[in-house]
């Protein structure tokens, strides 16, 4: 210890060389830094809101940017249309239909109308949740699409409050549970008795577990439910994740940085949520995920299994080496993938 002490001490005693600043100077300025960085910033973060659902959503990060939403055949899905939908009074939710590739062919010029009418000809349609960060119109959001219209399925994908070309009005967890509801009752409307299976990515997975427990206990669930990459809750993610790293060991880490989600609406608990669902359950997650650790999404599926009651569906957890390199946007490049997905959707199929 004293040894880093004596280095530290040369290395303020260099840099206030450099810089031609007494040492005193520096010594406070680096101590306003510790400061700054260890009480004003949690303290911020503890007490404001705002910042909390800013940095839980992060819908200020428009990515990618000048995307013509109404034109997704300009981000290479051809066979797709744009709408809006009313979430809530004076709140809309842009949506993007994809058609499975085996109607590609019939699309041309056609209107809502009759993607409306495509919704009931018997194919999967499978709703994809994302997490936060961008738009329905990321890369790897888009290749997934392309991997699940390959196989068959109708894809409605859309963005919540505050994310891309919906409502600019600040997201939290009740917002775009609504969200996700008001799609869901949508293509109900439109698909008949076709089955509905549920895709959750990332901060996704959280909010299509929170949706698909309200639609169970209400009796009325989708035929199934993947999550891609979840965590088991917030808190725990927030623990885990790479940027609060520097903050991580100093007392009162919970208070300053958990303490508060729960009023500020941005609480997710999937795993409290998870015992409510007893639809097939199908978990994916890569080994060399930083971003939403793999521990987190093997905490959620012990979590469902121990909560599986006799009647429940079965619940299956798929994990991806090291070696692989998908970590936290890139399951969507394994060659298992289809396949994977494929047999679990047919087999929920006939359950």
């Amino acid at each position: 210890m004293s040894g880093k002490r004596r280095l530290l001490g040369l290395i303020l005693l260099v840099i206030a060389s450099y810089f031609g600043l007494p040492l005193w100077a520096l010594i406070t300025l680096a101590v306003l830094i510790l400061i700054v960085v260890f009480l004003v910033i949690p303290s911020i973060f503890h007490w404001s809101f705002t910042v909390q659902r800013h940095m839980i959503f992060l819908p200020w990060v428009k990515w990618p940017k000048l995307v013509d939403f109404d034109h997704p055949e300009e981000q290479g899905l051809e066979g797709t249309i744009n709408f809006y939908l009313e979430s809530e009074e004076g709140i809309k939710v842009g949506v993007w239909h994809v058609l499975p590739m085996s109607m590609l062919h019939q699309s041309a010029n056609q209107n809502l109308e009759w993607y409306q009418k495509s919704l009931g000809q018997g194919q999967p349609v499978v709703i994809y949740m994302h997490g936060n960060t961008g738009s329905r119109a990321r890369d790897h959001r888009i290749s997934m699409y392309q991997v699940l219209r390959k196989l068959g399925y109708h894809i409605i994908c859309f963005d919540y409050r505050g994310y891309a070309d919906s409502s600019p009005v600040m997201p939290t967890k009740r917002g775009v549970i609504q969200d996700g509801k008001t799609v869901i009752r949508y293509v109900r409307n439109h698909c008949g008795s076709v089955p509905i299976i549920i895709w959750g990515h990332s901060l996704g997975s959280s909010v299509s577990t929170h949706i698909v427990s309200d639609l169970s206990v209400e009796g009325n669930p989708p035929q199934a439910l993947i999550l891609e990459s979840p965590f088991n809750n917030i808190k725990d993610e927030i623990r885990a994740h790479p940027m609060t790293w520097i903050w991580r060991k100093m007392p009162m880490f919970d208070w300053f940085f958990t303490g508060t989600l729960d009023h500020s609406d941005v609480g997710f608990q999937s795993d409290q949520c998870i015992q409510h669902i007893h639809v097939p359950l199908l978990i994916l997650h890569a080994k060399d995920d930083l971003v939403i650790p793999f521990h987190l999404g093997k905490k959620l599926y012990q979590r469902a299994q121990e909560t599986r009651l006799s009647h429940s569906k079965p619940v299956k957890m798929i994990s991806f080496e090291e070696s692989d390199g998908f970590a936290h946007i890139f399951i969507h490049t394994s060659p298992e993938v289809p396949k994977l997905v494929s047999e679990f959707i047919k087999d929920s199929l006939h359950l």
